[in-house]
């Protein structure tokens, strides 16, 4: 999912909302959008990393609190640590405040909003004062319980790994540096808040967070486990398993519940821990591994609705998908199975786009 559209403050795209260029967010703004929330559901958590944004976040919750609906407040939290903490908090949505412009939308189950929620709040009014005020909870960091859940998770075989971390998210880095100790060998690039990882390997070279996920897919597979895939993720995925098509789900749809129990689409960091648990077997995995590459290029149109978005084109040499990013962007995204060619179809199609759509 990319773009959904926009109301008079934020636009809402991908599981977030971003306000709008020329727009300030200042509290009566963010109240008014905890509001809003309020009208939607029934119990909320609301975050923030470090101190700069609490302004925000208690406008926010302020708003979700006068129309009558409860809201967990957790200052000063890493992002992987707020997503896990919504089930046991039992919250059907969370929102985390990345920025003064931004903030992320998560279901209860930890995914990204999806588009019917997103569409949903960005036609709704704020919801009118209720007679009785919610609570609002002060809540700390579940670093620790999700530090020990993944553990955990390890059943008592945790060591930690040398491999390095480079992130510029500090509380992130942090996080991830309780479960790798530094190294040259292997080293993970995390970005977006720790909701996003690729890799390098001196053995590997470049691993995508495609490739990661297919790896962990393969795991899974091989472990006996109920092989889902999500839309969009490389075709190459299709022969993970030999003579079986692994099902694909639509990661801002209904999420099946196989797949929030396998984590590793909401959780990039489990995901990394239980590849990492075994590398001499992970390795074999990449190794085996398709070839698969994927180049993404956003392109300003002159008229984005009427481009075909969402949709998929073959070619003899790979794949296009085509979404909306923008009031006037699109992103282009081309599959095939070497980089060199993914940038040849990237560029004919940025081409062939600008063409069709001036």
């Amino acid at each position: 999912m990319g773009y959904i559209g926009e109301n008079t403050i934020f636009s809402f795209r991908g599981g977030a909302v971003e306000v709008r260029p020329g727009t300030t967010l200042g509290a009566a703004g963010a109240a008014q959008f905890g509001r809003i929330l309020a009208g939607q559901f029934r119990r909320i958590s609301v975050g923030c990393a470090g101190f700069s944004h609490t302004h925000l976040l208690y406008a926010l919750c302020s708003g979700i609190a006068e129309s009558g609906r409860d809201v967990y407040v957790c200052e000063n939290t890493d992002m992987p640590s707020f997503r896990f903490a919504l089930k046991p908090l039992g919250a059907d949505c969370g929102i985390y405040v990345v920025s003064g412009v931004k903030m992320a939308l998560f279901r209860g189950n930890g995914f990204p909003m999806g588009t019917d929620e997103m569409s949903s709040l960005m036609n709704s009014k704020p919801a009118p004062p209720a007679k009785k005020c919610g609570k609002m909870s002060p809540v700390s960091s579940f670093r620790d319980i999700y530090v020990n859940n993944l553990v955990d998770s390890l059943n008592g075989g945790f060591k930690p790994v040398q491999a390095g971390v480079s992130c510029g998210d500090r509380a992130v880095r942090s996080l991830w540096g309780e479960f790798f100790t530094g190294g040259d060998d292997l080293v993970f690039q995390v970005s977006d808040g720790g909701c996003r990882v690729n890799a390098y390997s001196s053995l590997h070279g470049f691993i995508s967070h495609e490739r990661l996920i297919m790896a962990y897919s393969r795991l899974l597979a091989l472990s006996g486990e109920t092989l889902l895939l999500p839309e969009g993720l490389h075709y190459a995925a299709d022969e993970l398993v030999p003579g079986q098509k692994a099902p694909r789900f639509d990661i801002f749809g209904d999420i099946p519940e196989e797949a929030v129990r396998q984590r590793a689409l909401a959780d990039p960091l489990f995901m990394c821990v239980q590849l990492t648990a075994d590398m001499h077997r992970s390795n074999s995995i990449l190794r085996d591994l398709p070839q698969a590459a994927t180049v993404r290029r956003e392109v300003v149109v002159g008229s984005a609705g009427k481009v075909p978005c969402g949709e998929e084109f073959r070619t003899q040499t790979g794949r296009i998908r085509l979404t909306r990013s923008g009031r006037d962007r699109i992103t282009l995204a081309a599959q095939s199975f070497s980089s060199e060619t993914a940038s040849e179809l990237c560029a004919e199609w940025t081409e062939k786009i600008r063409r069709m759509f001036p």
